[in-house]
Parts: C-alpha cells; sequence; structure tokens
C-alpha cells in the first residue's frame, strides 16, 4: 500500500503557514514554512507550496489538500481557497477542509494537554470587542458551532457563565486577550494563554481522518466559511447549548 502526503494550508489570520504530511499512526510533517507578514499572504503561499511539495519523495503524488476554511480574514481565505481549489482540479485529488477555530485549538493541543472536563475557547478577532469564536473538548472536537460573539452584550456574558458552570475553560487565539478581564470575572478559574497561532502542519492528524472518511469538498462551489455580518446575532445560548449536554 503506498504511503500517503496531504497539503496542508492556511493563510485565514495573521500568519500564512503550509505544510507536508506523510500517513502514518502519528502523521509526520516532512516540510514545513511560514509567513508573519500578512501583506505577503498572496505572493507568497503559492511560492512556500512548491517548496514544501518539493519534499515528496521521487516518484510520489499527493493525496489530498487540506485548507483551514474560515472564519478569518477574507482576502486571507480567498488566497488559500483559490490555491487550494485550483491544485485539487488540476492534480484531481481530494479538497479537505478543517475550520480555522478547530485548527487554533489543536494549534493549542500540540503543546499542552489538559483535562478531559477542560473546555477550549480559541478566539479570531473580528472588530472591537466581537470575537470569532466556538467551543472545543478536550480532544479538539466541537462541542458547538461557530459564531460571531459580542463580549460586551450582556446576554453574551450571562450565556458563557451559565454554560460554562464549573468546566475548566481555556480561551486563546487572536481575539482572547480583549476577552480576558471578562472571563476571568466571569469564571476566575479560567485561564488566557497568549502567543497561540495556527499552523496548518496541525491539522494534519485531521485531514487523514477526512480523506478516510471520504469528506471530500466539491472543487467546483466550494466556499470558505466567512462568517458574514448577519449571521452574528446568534445568541450564544443557540450556540453553545450543545456544549454541557456532551459532556
Amino acid at each position: 500500500m503506498k504511503t500517503r502526503y496531504i497539503l496542508l494550508l492556511d493563510s485565514s489570520t495573521d500568519y500564512c503557514t503550509v505544510a507536508l504530511a506523510e500517513e502514518g499512526n502519528t502523521p509526520r510533517i516532512i516540510a514545513e514554512a511560514e509567513e508573519s507578514d500578512r501583506s505577503k499572504q498572496s505572493e507568497r503561499l503559492a511560492v512556500m507550496a512548491n517548496e514544501v511539495l518539493g519534499h515528496l519523495p521521487e516518484g510520489t503524488e499527493l493525496s489530498g489538500i487540506c485548507v483551514a476554511e474560515g472564519p478569518g480574514s477574507y482576502t486571507g481565505l480567498r488566497i488559500a481557497a483559490g490555491y487550494a481549489k485550483g491544485l485539487a482540479f488540476a492534480k484531481r485529488i481530494p479538497l479537505l477542509a478543517i475550520s480555522t477555530t478547530q485548527l487554533i485549538a489543536l494549534s493549542y493541543l500540540a503543546q499542552e494537554q489538559v483535562s478531559d472536563q477542560t473546555l477550549l475557547m480559541p478566539m479570531i478577532d473580528a472588530r472591537r470587542m466581537e470575537v470569532y469564536s466556538a467551543l472545543y473538548d478536550a480532544k479538539g472536537d466541537p462541542v458547538s458551532d461557530i459564531a460571531a460573539l459580542v463580549l460586551t452584550e450582556a446576554t453574551t456574558q450571562a450565556s458563557i457563565s451559565e454554560l460554562i458552570g464549573e468546566h475548566p475553560l481555556v480561551f486563546f487565539g487572536s481575539g482572547a486577550e480583549k476577552a480576558v478581564e471578562l472571563l476571568q470575572s466571569l469564571l476566575p478559574a479560567s485561564r488566557y494563554i497568549p502567543n497561540i497561532a495556527p499552523h496548518a502542519k496541525h491539522m494534519a492528524s485531521h485531514a487523514f481522518k477526512l480523506l478516510d472518511a471520504g469528506e471530500h469538498l466539491d472543487v467546483a462551489y466550494w466556499e470558505p466559511f466567512y462568517l458574514k455580518e448577519y449571521e452574528a446575532k446568534k445568541s450564544l445560548n443557540k450556540v453553545l447549548a450543545q456544549a454541557l449536554s456532551r459532556k
């Protein structure tokens, strides 16, 4: 049986990252690259992808491409999606995707283990006191939908306090710093972890699971998950209601 390789891409935030993963019980990253200058994403993504693809063993081909689908930077999402769709179409290989919030959660779990009861709350800075966020369990699996949350809204604050309850909470990501005062007031045991940025390499295990499950995207019609403004009015109760029921 041939060893499979997946190209991993993310330019949904300020960081643009690319990696090449080789399958295994624990996938091995055989090449990676990153660009921290957001203004250079459009010119650097394809270059970095070509660089890591140069590490494919001779005579092998890609088995799939996995991209962080958002929410996040509109321009960054378009850049990665356009490249991934073009390459998937040209090579006739599966296109896969995971959410950016899940990628941030997985990037955190790559450096720290948490108890089974811990909830993870990655946050992507949206604007003012708004963040894109969702809840994940200690394995990085989602326990809520993604929503745009206005941290200053009383309903948001009340729902966070009620739904998280006694569960340990860890929050991080580009939007987390502005939530520190609020969350540590509502949930004194919660922990803010600074400097957690998504990296494409941390989606490797999940990407192979998607490939095995046949969860391939339609290259012609798939679009990134932008989380448009009109979607931002979901109540937190509806968005996070599953969190405790699944514990």
